[in-house]
C-alpha cells in the first residue's frame, strides 16, 4: 500500500483510528450515538516490513497472538485506551499521540513520517505538523468525498449507475422532499406507490438511520423521514430544547443544527427492468501517486439477507466482478483526478437485466480501510508464504460470554480450538479472530473471523467448526448497537388478534430479530402466520428477549 501511495514503507505510520471529535470539521464521520467514535474494543493493525501499524489490543493474550502469528517484520505499537471513559478522546489514537508529541518515544515513532490514517481530519493534520510529517491529503479535500451522496453527484457525468433517487442537501419540509422523489421515480417510468424505498443518511455508519419502506406512497415516506429525524435527534443533531416528541411529520428537520445529506432511493432489486439481483460486492483499491491500483473485489457474505462479511472472488465470479469493476473504475478515476489519495472500498449491487446483461449499481463509498481489508491482507500474505491463492472468507460471529470472564480472546480460542490459525504450525490455514467486541454484561462476545483454507472444501470444513461454536442465541446484528456496554435495541412489532392457533413462541427470537433487520413489514410477513395482524410491542434486549403487548 505504501508503494502504491508513492513512498517507502518505513516512511509511513498506518493507523485505523475512527474516533472523531464531534465538534470538529469531521463530525459527519462519527458512527455511534453521541458522535463519540466507533463501537469496537479492538482494531488490530498488521504491518509490512519497515512500516508501523498502531492498534488497540483488547487484551494481553490477543496482542501476543497477533505479534507471534500475524506480524511480518513490522513494528506493532500499542496505543491503549485510557480507562472506560468516552470513546472520544480516549479511543482516538490521533488524540492520544497529540498529547505525547513531546516525548522522545513518540517523536522517534512519528518524526517526518506520512500519517496514513483511515480518516483524515484536522487532528491528523495537526499531528503531522507537530512531528514534521504530512497526511495523504488535506482534511478539507478528504471530506469532499465522504458519503453516499458523492456517487449521486457524479453518476450522470461519468456514466455510472446509482440507485434511482434524490439527494437532499439541506433541511426541507416533508412535502418538498417527497414530491421531488416521487417525480424522479415517475420520470423513470416507476410507480412510487408500488416501489420499495430506502431512506439513508449519507454518512452515519453501521446501518444507523437506514430506513426500509415497502412502498413509496406519501404517508409511508412521511413516516420514514420522521424516523430518520428521530435517529438524528438521538445522536445530538438538534437544538437542546427540541424534544423528540415534538418532531413532526410535516417538517421533521425543524430545529436541526447538524444536517448531513439524505438519500431517498428506489430498491434496485425491484426495478421494472431488473430480472434478478446477482450479488453485492466491494471493489477495493488504493488511489496513489500514479493512479488507481485495484487490490481485490470481494463478494459479500450474507446470513438471512444481512451482510456479515466478505470472501475472495472465485473464477466463477468473473462476470460478477467484471460488471462491478467497469463501473467502479470510472468512479475511482474521477476521485483520483479530484485529489483523493488513500485506500477505498466501493460497494456495488450487480443485477441481471431482463435482456440478460449484467450491470452494477454503486450504492456506497467507504473512504477508509473497511471490513474486507483484513481479509485481503491475510489472503495476500498467505499466498506469498505458500505460493498459491488460498480460499478465504470473513464473517462476524457472536458467542456466549461466560460469567466472570477475564479475557474474551481466550474464550474465542477455546471455542475455535485446534482450528486457530498459527502460521506454519497449521500450514498457514485456520481461523484468525480479529476486531473483538466484548459485552460481558449482556452475555456475549462478537468477533470477525478471517477463515483461510487450502481450497473450498477445506474452507467449508472450517466454516462448520465456527458454526458449531457455543453461539449466543440473541440478536446477531450487533453492529446496530447503540450503547457503549450492553445491547438495548428497540424494535416495534405489533401483534393483534393472536389466536390460540397462532402462538408467537413457535418462532425463535432470532428469527424475529433477523427478519426485523431486513425490513419491518417484509420481515414480519416472511415469518408470521397470515392470521397474525400487526400491532405495537417493543422488544428490549438485555439478558433475555422480552415482548410486551401494548393495549393501544
Amino acid at each position: 500500500m505504501a508503494q502504491h501511495l508513492g513512498f517507502k514503507p518505513d516512511e509511513a505510520v498506518f493507523m485505523n483510528s475512527l474516533a472523531v471529535n464531534p465538534e470538529g470539521k469531521g463530525w459527519r464521520l462519527a458512527s455511534v450515538d453521541g458522535l463519540e467514535g466507533v463501537h469496537s474494543g479492538s482494531v488490530v493493525g498488521m504491518s509490512g516490513p519497515g512500516s508501523t501499524a498502531l492498534h488497540f489490543p483488547l487484551s494481553k493474550s490477543h496482542r501476543e497472538y497477533c505479534e507471534k502469528y500475524l506480524e511480518d517484520g513490522g513494528d506493532l505499537k500499542q496505543v491503549a485506551r485510557n480507562g472506560e471513559g468516552k470513546y472520544y478522546p480516549d479511543a482516538s489514537i490521533t488524540r492520544r499521540l497529540l498529547e505525547k508529541t513531546n516525548s522522545a518515544s513518540t517523536r522517534k515513532l512519528l518524526e517526518g513520517k506520512v500519517i496514513a490514517n483511515s480518516y483524515v481530519t484536522e487532528e491528523e493534520e495537526e499531528l503531522a505538523k507537530k512531528v514534521g510529517g504530512r497526511t495523504l491529503m488535506s482534511s478539507d479535500k478528504f471530506l469532499q468525498f465522504v458519503g453516499k451522496d458523492y456517487i449521486h453527484k457524479v453518476a450522470d457525468d461519468i456514466g455510472i449507475e446509482a440507485p434511482p433517487g434524490i439527494v437532499i442537501d439541506k433541511p426541507a419540509p416533508s412535502s418538498s422532499i417527497i414530491n421531488s422523489f416521487r417525480q424522479k421515480l415517475q420520470k423513470k417510468g416507476m410507480d412510487p406507490d408500488h416501489t420499495k424505498v430506502w431512506i439513508k443518511p449519507s454518512s452515519l455508519c453501521s446501518g444507523q438511520g437506514v430506513i426500509s419502506l415497502p412502498r413509496g406512497d406519501t404517508e409511508s415516506l412521511r413516516e420514514g423521514l420522521l424516523e430518520l429525524a428521530k435517529v438524528f435527534h438521538g445522536v445530538g443533531f438538534y437544538e437542546e430544547e427540541v424534544k423528540e416528541s415534538e418532531l413532526s411529520r410535516d417538517d421533521p428537520f425543524k430545529g436541526i443544527t447538524k444536517f448531513m445529506p439524505i438519500l431517498l432511493e428506489a430498491d434496485v432489486g425491484r426495478l421494472p427492468w431488473v430480472s434478478r439481483k446477482v450479488d453485492d460486492v466491494a471493489v477495493n483499491a488504493v488511489l496513489g501517486q500514479d493512479g488507481v491500483v485495484h487490490i481485490e473485489t470481494t463478494p459479500f457474505v450474507a446470513v438471512d439477507g444481512e451482510y456479515t462479511g466478505s470472501r475472495l472472488a472465485n473464477p466463477q465470479d468473473e462476470p460478477l466482478v467484471f460488471a462491478a469493476e467497469v463501473s467502479t473504475d470510472k468512479l475511482m478515476h474521477r476521485m483520483w483526478e479530484e485529489g483523493y489519495r488513500g485506500y477505498l472500498g466501493v460497494d456495488a449491487m450487480v443485477v441481471e437485466k431482463k435482456n440478460g446483461e449484467l450491470m452494477a449499481y454503486l450504492n456506497d463509498l467507504n473512504t477508509r480501510l473497511c471490513g474486507a481489508t483484513p481479509l485481503i491482507g491475510m489472503a495476500h500474505k498467505v499466498e506469498a508464504n505458500v505460493g498459491y491463492r488460498p480460499s478465504v472468507f470473513s464473517q462476524t460471529f457472536t458467542i456466549r460470554a461466560p460469567e466472570n470472564m477475564t479475557d474474551p480472546f481466550e474464550v474465542i480460542k477455546a471455542n475455535v480450538g485446534d482450528h486457530l490459525y498459527r502460521a506454519s504450525e497449521t500450514e498457514y490455514t485456520g481461523i484468525v479472530p480479529t476486531v473483538v467486541d466484548a459485552y460481558p454484561e449482556s452475555g456475549y462476545i462478537s468477533f470477525r473471523a478471517i477463515v483461510i483454507g487450502r481450497d473450498d472444501l477445506h474452507l467449508g470444513f472450517l466454516r462448520k467448526a465456527l458454526e458449531s461454536m457455543d453461539k449466543y442465541e440473541g440478536l446477531t446484528a450487533v453492529r446496530n448497537t447503540s450503547k457503549d456496554i450492553g445491547l438495548e435495541i428497540g424494535f416495534f412489532i405489533l401483534i393483534e388478534n393472536v389466536t390460540q392457533n397462532s402462538n408467537l413462541t413457535e418462532f425463535s427470537t432470532l428469527q424475529v430479530a433477523r427478519a426485523l433487520t431486513r425490513g419491518f413489514a417484509s420481515g414480519l410477513a416472511a415469518i408470521l402466520p397470515p392470521e397474525v395482524v400487526l400491532l405495537i410491542c417493543m422488544v428490549s434486549y438485555h439478558d433475555s428477549l422480552e415482548v410486551d403487548l401494548q393495549d393501544d
